[in-house]
């Protein structure tokens, strides 16, 4: 009834930051304001800007009740720096006049890309079908985007010098920082689909709108050089600040396989959103009559917005603590056998051989060889005997007779594979040997069962006692309801609590910890 879920993970993303994409269109109309002051052309931006690349760390934290209410924590950090020489920039072309020299020039580079971003979901699920569950979901999100930008130089100063287009020029150091602080809700729907045992797929869709603080500063070390060569250099303060809001849309979808307590998940989530500027303010100690970044009120930030998008790819692993029955079946007064004394024993009570004949013999070794046979297609069997053979958490074997007359079938499943922690919820690996075993008592009407539930010693003994009777009883509910087996064909069910040890310790013992399907045959 009751799981929580921790996970971590990382990610391959592809993405463009706002400051890529709003930088061409926002210095451009800065410098059209300019020009009319300072009789300097207008630079024109040499195509988009660059999307970067980088990996993100990747933690959920959750709680699920029922599979049906989920409340999570999820939050994805990055911290990528990036090579001057290869990292993501903007480019400008300035047309050149009396003061300085046609160039192509580096208007932003983007050295260091860091980004928090949290989301604090709750969602309900609401089951339309066996397989799949949808329903809304609403989250609280915060996103902080630290980056460290260089901002660019046009350096090339000459009245006489020749115009060169090809020419490169950039700020030889010193990176601003440029630091978003924003929060926000976001609403949407999502879905889960169960198409195998263990194995999900997710799907959530959010409308996010959120919005907060822009603040950065720095300095740039700007070098200029004339027509002989001859490079000075002087130091540029900055100072930005302002507030921003982004408005978008999030899809994640995961694939998600599940073995007992441990998880893997293989996800896509793609984000994109529209960001715009309520206020920018820019203040600098240096002229920039060419390219203005902000020009003082940033009426080029504000009067254009700019689209930001990211996609990964991640993979994470997760582990659960499960805890709570899931429609543990309600146990009826008169089908409560009486306790008897704790009396240790290794070997399973069954019923008198009465009815074992030949025939009744060779069907149940037909049986056990066909379910041998099923599992050593699967790659599954261990160790086998005549009698017996071992599996993955599952033993099979037959009891045979003084005169090698088969007496009844034993499925013997490991606690830890057949129930979760504490819980008398069966597992996928467990209701594959309850099909098996209910399909061999749909093929023969003379078949009858019984089901046996054991634990270990720790706990308290009647707390031991109820858990083993609800996890037989839950095998009892599997055979009738997925299987159709008559309830009047399933002869006994108890729990039997540490009363029949195979190890005879007061320790915490795995193999202690088992259920047992027995399948006989009666006239």
């Amino acid at each position: 009834m009751h799981r929580i879920l921790f996970s971590v993970g990382s990610g391959y993303a592809t993405g463009k930051q706002n400051v890529m994409t709003e930088s061409g269109q926002a210095w451009m109309i800065n410098s059209v304001l300019n020009s009319a002051n300072s009789a300097q052309p207008v630079v024109l931006p040499a195509g988009e800007g660059q999307g970067s690349r980088y990996f993100p760390d990747r933690t959920i934290l959750g709680y699920s009740y029922g599979d049906r209410f989920d409340v999570n924590y999820r939050r994805s950090t990055v911290d990528q720096k990036f090579d001057r020489s290869g990292s993501p920039a903007v480019l400008f072309l300035y047309p050149g006049n009396a003061t300085y020299a046609t160039s192509l020039f580096e208007g932003v580079r983007l050295m260091r890309f860091r980004h928090d971003s949290r989301f604090y979901e709750f969602g309900y699920f609401h089951r339309w079908t066996d397989k799949l569950r949808a329903g809304p979901v609403v989250a609280y999100h915060t996103y902080i985007e630290d980056l460290l930008i260089s901002y660019g130089s046009y350096t090339l100063r000459s009245s006489a010098a020749a115009t060169d287009p090809g020419l490169l020029t950039w700020a030889q150091g010193g990176d601003a920082r440029l630091k978003y602080d924003m929060k926000g809700t976001a609403f949407g729907a999502g879905l889960k689909w169960d198409p195998l045992n263990s194995f999900r797929l997710t799907y959530h869709l959010y409308l996010i709108n959120r919005s907060g603080n822009v603040s950065g500063g720095g300095y740039q070390l700007i070098q200029d050089r004339n027509q002989s060569g001859i490079e000075s250099s002087r130091i540029e303060g900055l100072y930005q600040m302002g507030s921003a809001s982004d408005k978008g849309m999030m899809h994640r979808i995961e694939a998600e396989y599940n073995y007992c307590r441990w998880s893997i998940a293989m996800g896509l989530e793609r984000e994109s959103w529209k960001r715009s500027y309520s206020s920018f303010n820019f203040l600098s100690n240096q002229s920039r009559d060419v390219s203005s970044k902000g020009n003082l009120i940033g009426l080029g930030e504000m009067s254009a917005s700019s689209e930001g998008y990211r996609t990964e790819l991640y993979l994470r692993v997760g582990v659960s603590a499960y805890f709570g029955d899931v429609a543990a079946p309600v146990i009826k007064k008169q089908e409560v056998v009486e306790e008897k004394a704790p009396e240790p024993a290794k070997k399973e009570e069954v019923a008198p051989e009465n009815g074992v004949t030949d025939e009744s013999s060779k069907y149940l070794n037909n049986v056990f060889d066909s379910i041998q046979k099923d599992y050593n297609e699967q790659g599954e069997v261990l160790e086998q005997t005549e009698k017996s053979f071992r599996a993955l958490g599952i033993e099979v074997k037959k009891e045979v007779n003084e005169k090698g007359q088969t007496v009844n079938l034993q499925a013997t499943i490991d606690g830890d594979i057949s129930f979760k922690t504490g819980s008398a919820e069966l597992t996928p690996k467990a209701l594959e040997v309850v099909d098996k075993f209910g399909d061999a008592m749909n093929a023969n009407p003379n078949t009858v069962s019984r089901v046996h539930g054991h634990t270990d010693t720790p706990g308290s003994k009647e707390g031991n006692r109820r858990l083993s009777q609800r996890r037989a009883e839950s095998v009892r509910t599997a055979l009738i309801q997925r299987k159709g087996i008559a309830a009047s064909r399933i002869l006994e069910v108890k729990g039997f609590a540490d009363d029949r040890k195979i190890v005879q310790t007061n320790a915490s013992e795995p193999r202690n910890r088992r259920t047992v399907i027995i399948i006989e045959y009666r006239k």
